[in-house]
């Protein structure tokens, strides 16, 4: 099993209540895909850097699961089918922990490089 996260937009008119049940339901569907929700944080209203859709902020929330990744093409299918998210993105949290270890380290002898 892999570890994913997933960040979800969701309009900035949501109510509290149903985002909750929103909430609910995209954690229902990720065990429906047989993948173990780790953890669910809700981040807050963020404005966006430009308007999107006609909308300038939006409701976030991060979700962290495990999944086959087999599964990860279905879950996304259904996803896309809710109405109620704006955005989401989805990253394999395993490859995004590598990429950090694989930078190289910061020049001691200069700022950026220049001596």
């Amino acid at each position: 099993m892999k570890t994913y996260e997933v960040i979800f937009i969701f309009s900035n008119s949501i109510k509290e209540d149903a985002l909750q049940k929103v909430i609910e339901q995209i954690q229902g569907e990720i065990t429906k895909q047989k993948g173990i929700v780790k953890e669910s944080r809700v981040l807050g209203r963020r404005q966006f850097a430009r308007p999107m859709k006609k909308e300038d902020s939006g409701q976030y929330v991060r979700i962290d699961f495990q999944m086959e990744p087999g599964n990860v093409s279905a879950l996304l299918a259904k996803l896309k089918l809710n109405e109620s998210i704006f955005r989401l993105q989805m990253v394999a949290a395993d490859e995004v922990e590598r990429n950090f270890s694989r930078r190289a380290p910061l020049q001691e002898d200069g700022i950026d490089g220049i001596a």
